[in-house]
Parts: structure tokens; C-alpha cells; sequence
């Protein structure tokens, strides 16, 4: 593609994170470069490529990208075991600014993050000043009982008529009758299961404060989570909080978790790859927290930036 280059690269602490960097190539990169990463166990392309087209979306637009798999994950080692799985996924996350930093002079940086991803990006953007935006998609929500009543009878009366109901049920049965069966959760890798309790405190004391430091956040809930919205339904209490009337909060019943339709992937491109543009390109405007003095692009670092 002529109007982006594409370029492999290794980076962080002895080189064990593997990811891609996506520039435009005929015009001057934005202020701000955007950071996508893995979505539970799926490869740093993200399901059904979506991070790739989102990369090259944003090329177009003018936008620098990386997307990269976290330590342990697709083609990046597992370098550090010492910290606990949301301070690893934060250690990565800043080695692929750091990254970008050094070999394009880029100080600011917009994440997008996917499902079990929204937590590292929350908790990033948090210590990190150099974060200015987060996209966050399918992450926490907090239905309140009108929604849970409403979609746990929509389920009951479409179950029965799909074609895995019956292979669900059979090992439903099993885990909760059958000693054979564990019931025991397997340990999280990709998230830290918490109680639903200290997840809802730490969402909304960790959104106030991003709000305050003027962090532009977005909000993006799926079809599959629920089949109609009314009034910001995923945030439940949250909805009332000073905070949510700063957040760009979107609901696409067409669009399903994993992207499986064409419409979905284009109304997530269309909404994300506007979002992130507007972001980027304004990035610098009213940030207290960065430095707005340009930084001198470097040489790339030797065995971390190689052009193909």
C-alpha cells in the first residue's frame, strides 16, 4: 500500500514484545499516535483483523500506530513475572510509547482497547501523562435491573431455538453436578477476576480522575451485550455521575463482540477511526500534564526498529 509503510519491530526489556508499527507515508505523522493490543487470547491483529484495518484507517487519516501483542501473549515472551498481570500489561504498554517516542519523537498517545484490555488501558492512562485518550470497547458495565430482567427473558425465549443451546446445557449440568467436572475457575492470565463490587469502585474513582486530568475517553458497547439501550444502560448508577456527561458513550446493537459481520467492522472503523483522528489531531491543544514542545525525532534504536 502505497500510502502507508508497515514496519516490524521488537521492543521492550530485551526485546520480547513483538508488534508492528503503521505510519502514513505521504504527510506529516498527527501530534499523537495510537496503541492497540491483544483482546483477551487473540493475536495483536486483533478479531477478524480489526486492529490491522483500524491501523490502516488511521494511516490514511494521517495517524501512526502500533499495535503489539503483551508479554506472553501471540509473539511476545513473557519477560517478568515479579508484578502482578495489570502492572505487566502497564510496563508494556509504556515500552511501546517509549518506543515511539524515541524513534519518531511522538510524546502523546491515544489507546484503544478491547474487552479484557479496557482495565490496562484505564490503569495506564492513569500513571502515565503522556496518554491523552482512551477508546474502550466492551469493558465494564454495570446493567441495572431493568436491563438484567429484560436480557436475561429475551435469552430464556431465543435459547432453546439455538443451535449450541443443547451442547451449553449438557455442560452446564456437568460443572455443577458432575464431580468429575471441576467448577473450579481456571487462574486469570489475561484479566484478574475481582468482586463485582471493588471492579464498580475502582471504575468510577479511576473515570474521575481521567476526566479531571481532561483525558478524552470513549465508551463503545456491543450488541452483544445486551440488544437495546436506553439512557446509557451499561453505566447503571454511573450514568448519574458529574463524570459521564465528559464521556463519548456509544451503543451499536449491530455491531457483536468479536466483529463477525462486515456492517459491524465498518460502523466500529467509521466511529473508533473518527474518534482517534479527532483525538490525534488535537492532541496538544489544551494538555497541561505533556510538554507542548516538539521533540527531535531519533535515530531507531539498533535491533528495535528495523525497516523492512
Amino acid at each position: 500500500m502505497n500510502d502507508m509503510t508497515q514496519t516490524p519491530v521488537r521492543f521492550g526489556a530485551g526485546n520480547s514484545l513483538v508488534g508492528t508499527v503503521t505510519m502514513p507515508a505521504r504527510q506529516v505523522p498527527a501530534t499523537a499516535a495510537c496503541l492497540m493490543f491483544n483482546m483477551g487470547a487473540n493475536h495483536r491483529i486483533g478479531p477478524r483483523r480489526i486492529n490491522v484495518k483500524l491501523a490502516h484507517v488511521l494511516a490514511a487519516r494521517g495517524v501512526s500506530s502500533l499495535r503489539f501483542d503483551l508479554g506472553g501473549v501471540g509473539d511476545s515472551e513473557a519477560s517478568d513475572f515479579s508484578h502482578d498481570l495489570q502492572t505487566r500489561a502497564m510496563h508494556d504498554l509504556q515500552a511501546g510509547m517509549d518506543l515511539l517516542e524515541k524513534t519518531m519523537g511522538i510524546r502523546q498517545f491515544v489507546i484503544v482497547a478491547m474487552c479484557s484490555g479496557v482495565e490496562h488501558a484505564m490503569a495506564v492512562a492513569e500513571a502515565d501523562p503522556r496518554v491523552v485518550a482512551i477508546s474502550l470497547f466492551d469493558g465494564f458495565a454495570f446493567p441495572e435491573w431493568r436491563s438484567r430482567w429484560e436480557r436475561t427473558v429475551r435469552r430464556a425465549i431465543a435459547a432453546p431455538a439455538h443451535p449450541a443451546f443443547a451442547g451449553k446445557a449438557k455442560r452446564w449440568l456437568q460443572r455443577h453436578f458432575l464431580r468429575s467436572h471441576s467448577t473450579k475457575a481456571l487462574p486469570g492470565f489475561f484479566t484478574e477476576r475481582k468482586p463485582p463490587q471493588v471492579n464498580a469502585l475502582w471504575f468510577g474513582a479511576a473515570m474521575k480522575r481521567l476526566v479531571e486530568r481532561k483525558v478524552a475517553v470513549q465508551l463503545l458497547y456491543s450488541g452483544s451485550l445486551h440488544v437495546s439501550d436506553r439512557g446509557r444502560d451499561q453505566l447503571g448508577p454511573f450514568r448519574r455521575e458529574p463524570f459521564a456527561q465528559a464521556l463519548q458513550y456509544e451503543f451499536m446493537r449491530e455491531l457483536d463482540h468479536t466483529f463477525c459481520t462486515a456492517k459491524g467492522q465498518q460502523l466500529f472503523l467509521q466511529s473508533v477511526g473518527d474518534w482517534v483522528t479527532a483525538c490525534a489531531s488535537g492532541a496538544g491543544a489544551e494538555r497541561r500534564t505533556v510538554s507542548p514542545t516538539p521533540a527531535v525525532a531519533e535515530p531507531p534504536l539498533h535491533g528495535a526498529y528495523a525497516p523492512q
